[in-house]
């Protein structure tokens, strides 16, 4: 049975409320999305809120954060004995020795986990989702220019290949092995977690978890490895996990990386792309997990949170007995990212009915579009090599569904079968109609633009609010089929 956290206030953990408010006002005046946030200081929940339509158990997907889980999982491991950083990798892919320059020859695990591997280019989770052949020989393709250890060269490619080691070291996936060993120790229960073609878990992205279960990981290492009062994890590998033993510096200037554990003033962030994030402040003895769409990841390197929290809760700031509370409590209960939107005019546009448009789009080979007008919805299908797709839109007001929309151009390469949506329809003009889709286990928020010209032709534009790549399609146009 899962261990429940638990509750209490700010003010009764030394905390002043008025010190999450602003930064929740901050992030929001910065325009950066919170979907989810939970805070905890002294073991204690003190806030948990979720901007609508996010929810406290929908997982979100959390890109490079997923590193977090595959170095867990290797210091799994390496506390029970079965791996040692200094490791050669070769020694676990002999297959790859014949032909392998001095500086592969030379290539550690710590050097995976650091990502000093000395190739030559970095390899992006975005890269590979697409590969359907061997990611291991993928990797091994990218050439080695320099010695292992001594420069910083970011690449999910190092954490798929560590990944790798320990399932040939436990005879299980990062997933399997944690689920089995660690998770149900700390209350993490299912997740999912995406694998290769090689049945391999992706090691450097491709997890989905909800936020509480990204604050019981911070809480681990804030911890140092002890759980409950059990040692789960090393202390000598969380103290090198966050940098007190084998810091490693990205560049001049920038933040010191561990073992993905960025060290910012008096925080330690393990995070994501697009802001998702554990976020550990020993000073207050304070754990913040947090899922966002916040391509800046302004909470962390941006520094709101040591602005907005950790500086004037360390100078002690006068404490509003509760009060402050109270207005926190309600501001996290009215959080919504599913604007209010209403169309030009209350006159339905047309009549109620289908309409199917012909397209050929050589692009995305989108074929067909289909519009169909009830009252109070419209549905948007879009029928391209993928299948059909259909999202269903409240017409000036939200409603939740689910879709297998094709979007892995606009989300960063991740595409899922089947995901939750949330969407909204309103007319901005007589013939200009807009369609906002959230996804709420995703970072990403698309807009659909239909451009009505006449009766016989549309106009399609789809963008996207982020992105590793371009944030919008080209333009479509569709003929209506008689």
């Amino acid at each position: 049975m899962k261990n429940v956290l638990l509750r209490s206030t700010p003010e009764e953990e030394g905390i002043d409320s008025g010190l999450l408010i602003d930064f929740l006002n901050e992030m929001e005046k910065e325009g950066a999305e919170i979907h989810g946030i939970m805070a905890v200081v002294n073991q204690k929940v003190i806030f948990e809120a979720y901007n609508a339509p996010y929810r406290a158990d929908i997982p979100h997907i959390l890109h490079s954060y997923t590193k977090t889980f595959t170095n867990t999982a290797a210091a799994l491991a390496y506390t029970n004995g079965l791996l040692r950083l200094e490791d050669k990798v070769l020694s676990y892919f002999p297959q790859y020795a014949d032909g392998a320059n001095e500086y592969l020859k030379e290539l550690k695990l710590l050097d995976l986990i650091t990502m000093r591997s000395g190739q030559i280019r970095g390899i992006g989770g975005n890269e590979w989702r697409p590969l359907a052949s061997s990611w291991i020989d993928a990797y091994f393709q990218v050439p080695w220019v320099e010695m292992p250890g001594k420069r910083y060269l970011y690449s999910s490619g190092n954490s798929y290949i560590l990944s790798a080691v320990v399932q040939k070291v436990t005879g299980k996936t990062c997933h399997e092995y944690l689920a089995e060993n660690l998770m149900p120790e700390i209350g993490i229960g299912a997740f999912t977690w995406q694998t290769s073609p090689e049945g391999i878990c992706s090691g450097g992205n491709g997890i989905s978890l909800c936020v509480e279960d990204m604050t019981r990981m911070g809480m681990l290492y804030l911890n140092h490895g002890m759980w409950n009062g059990k040692q789960l994890l090393s202390p000598e590998w969380v103290d090198m996990a966050l940098g007190y033993k084998c810091m490693v510096t990205m560049s001049e200037g920038d933040p010191e990386y561990n073992f993905h554990w960025e060290h910012f003033g008096d925080i330690w962030a393990a995070t994501g792309m697009f802001g998702q994030g554990s976020i550990i402040i020993p000073k207050l003895n304070m754990v913040i997990g947090m899922t966002a769409a916040d391509s800046c990841y302004r909470a962390t390197k941006g520094g709101l949170i040591q602005k907005t929290i950790v500086d004037p809760a360390l100078k002690q700031r006068e404490q509003k007995e509760g009060i402050g509370n109270e207005i926190l409590k309600n501001k996290g209960l009215r959080m919504t990212l599913e604007g209010k939107y209403r169309s030009y005019s209350n006159e339905k546009r047309g009549e109620y009915g289908k309409y199917e448009y012909q397209v050929s789009d050589e692009t995305d080979g989108i074929k067909r579009i289909v519009l169909e007008f009830m009252e109070g919805q419209i549905n948007f299908s879009m029928e391209d090599q993928r299948g059909y797709h259909t999202v269903a839109c409240g017409l000036d007001r939200w409603i939740g569904s689910s879709t297998s929309m094709t979007g892995a151009y606009l989300h960063h390469q991740y595409e899922l079968d089947e995901m939750k949506v949330s969407a909204c329809a309103f007319w901005e003009t007589e013939n200009q109609l807009l369609m906002e889709w959230r996804f709420p286990e995703m970072a990403f928020c698309d807009h659909v633009r239909i451009v009505f010209d006449g009766h016989d032709e549309i106009r399609m534009k789809r963008w996207v609010n982020m992105n590793s790549e371009a944030l919008e399609r080209p333009e479509v146009i569709g003929k209506i089929t008689r």
